[in-house]
């Protein structure tokens, strides 16, 4: 048996959390999965897996063994395909992950242009603005919002992001517009829930070397922004989003721009990976990517 089919075997289904997914991925049947597994277990002298009915998870000197592994072939798939002349040695899957609001509005719109140019590859995003844990999630690349609490991991910062505070013509003809952030605690406001802490993210300004902030009141509240841009195109309170968010809305009149004279920036973006993941050439064309995206805001 050669012995890279078992190890093969073994990502495969570490990815999957399943044997049976393995088993669809690879063409083969659950049974040939975790022999195959079982073989390579007795091979080493350690338990890679801990089983139940529905899943497999991880022990940890699987862990360690798997990012081994996933690194060593994503090498080899690399060199193969230099050896071969292939035009594509970016071919492969890539897990990524982004914030919610940047993963909808500038990644998503981006991305079938960018599959198209590259064709070989397999994308699965996700779309969440908690911090994920790279290794335990596996994800190859992230793009994180404030500071990357693990020291281990590569970032690689992006432009400072700006906020804008917007209201529809409709609410600010029933409420008037503010002119100062203090004239906010007599709005609605629009308040976001932070996935990470459960709070509202507070609103802040600065004009020179003058800096306000506002913690935001309001009846309607969301972890989502599309929800809160919704509503506030329905004239329900005010919203202060990236501006990549509200830029359409503004360009088409849904949404204006109030207390334009204040400046707004929001937390710091980075696209993030393990050190050892980005010698594989497909990561290394996603982090140009991303960066060319974040670049361009």
């Amino acid at each position: 048996m050669d012995p890279f089919t078992d190890i093969n075997t073994f990502v495969r289904a570490a990815e999957a959390g399943n044997f049976t997914r393995a088993a669809r991925v690879l063409r083969v049947t659950p049974s040939a999965v975790s022999k195959s597994v079982a073989r390579l277990e007795a091979e080493l002298g350690i338990q890679l897996f801990h089983r139940s009915p529905r899943q497999i998870t991880l022990t940890g000197d699987g862990e360690a063994f798997f990012d081994v592994c996933r690194q060593g072939m994503t090498a080899i798939e690399d060199a193969r395909s230099r050896l071969a002349g292939e035009a594509q040695p970016w071919r492969g899957k890539l897990r990524l992950c982004v914030p919610v609001s940047f993963g909808q509005y500038v990644v998503a719109p981006a991305l079938s242009e960018w599959l198209a140019a590259h064709p070989g590859l397999d994308i699965e995003l996700t779309l969440t603005d908690r911090h994920v844990d790279m290794t335990a999630e596996r994800f190859d690349l992230a793009v994180m919002l404030g500071e990357v609490p693990d020291s281990r991991l590569v970032a690689r910062p992006l432009p400072p992001h700006r906020f804008l505070t917007v209201a529809a013509p409709t609410y600010l003809e029933q409420h008037g517009s503010p002119s100062s952030p203090g004239d906010l605690g007599r709005h609605v406001c629009l308040r976001y829930v932070m996935a990470d802490s459960g709070q509202f993210r507070t609103w802040t300004f600065s004009r020179g070397k003058e800096e306000y902030s506002h913690f935001p009141i309001g009846p309607l509240a969301s972890d989502h922004v599309a929800v809160l841009l919704a509503l506030a195109e329905g004239g329900r309170g005010i919203l202060q989003a990236p501006h990549y968010v509200v830029a359409p809305a503004l360009a088409t009149g849904r949404l204006v721009a109030v207390l334009a004279g204040l400046d707004s920036i929001g937390a710091p973006l980075s696209v993030v990976y393990e050190k050892a993941r980005h010698a594989s050439a497909r990561n290394r064309l996603a982090v140009e990517f991303l960066l060319a995206l974040g670049n361009q805001l």
